[in-house]
């Protein structure tokens, strides 16, 4: 097997960096959400992602015959905790990752923070935007920790474990302990 690359947001392992999403577009459906995004290799373009948000499932467009072969080589070389995954969660983790790069992106402009829970096996339960630097939650000098750990324990259900974005890579979020939140949060990396 070759290398593969971790992307940093999702985990997602990849044989290669040289797909990438350069545009996305989302409509909020009764369902879901509905979405369309543009893969590129270069300057050209491989194929389309998509999904209509009705609870139906995400697939690939090839632009032609060698996106089609390019992509199903992709897909099957890639992993999700060092185990294969499916096409429709190739997908779905490739626009994860680029949604999430521009909220970080966005983020890092207005010093503010990309936090995540996961559940017990790693997967994203929430993300959340919190108001504050992320420099501070990395470092847990946040001066009004008590309270952000006391919103982060209203969300259903509990992740196991909070994470803040600092910019490179996920860091466990350490949050002290209050009436709602019996445990502290650790590093699942």
């Amino acid at each position: 097997m070759t290398d593969l690359t971790t992307l940093p947001l999702t985990g997602l392992e990849v044989p290669h960096a040289r797909y990438r999403i350069t545009s996305l577009q989302q409509v909020t459906m009764s369902c879901g959400v509905a979405f369309s995004a543009n893969v590129r290799q270069g300057r050209a373009l491989v194929g389309v992602i998509e999904n209509h948000g009705r609870g139906g499932g995400t697939w690939f467009t090839p632009a032609d015959r060698t996106g089609r072969q390019g992509m199903a080589e992709f897909t099957r070389t890639c992993r999700w905790k060092g185990e294969p995954i499916g096409e429709e969660e190739v997908y779905e983790h490739l626009i994860d990752e680029y949604d999430l790069a521009r909220t970080a992106k966005r983020n890092a402009r207005k010093r503010t923070s990309l936090v995540r829970g996961l559940d017990a096996d790693g997967y994203t339960e929430h993300i959340i935007e919190a108001k504050v630097p992320a420099v501070w939650l990395a470092r847990g000098d946040y001066p009004y920790m008590d309270q952000l750990a006391r919103g982060l324990s209203r969300h259903q259900p509990a992740p196991e474990v909070w994470q803040v974005w600092d910019g490179e890579q996920w860091q466990e979020l350490v949050l002290p302990h209050t009436a709602n939140n019996l445990s502290t949060a650790r590093c699942s990396a």
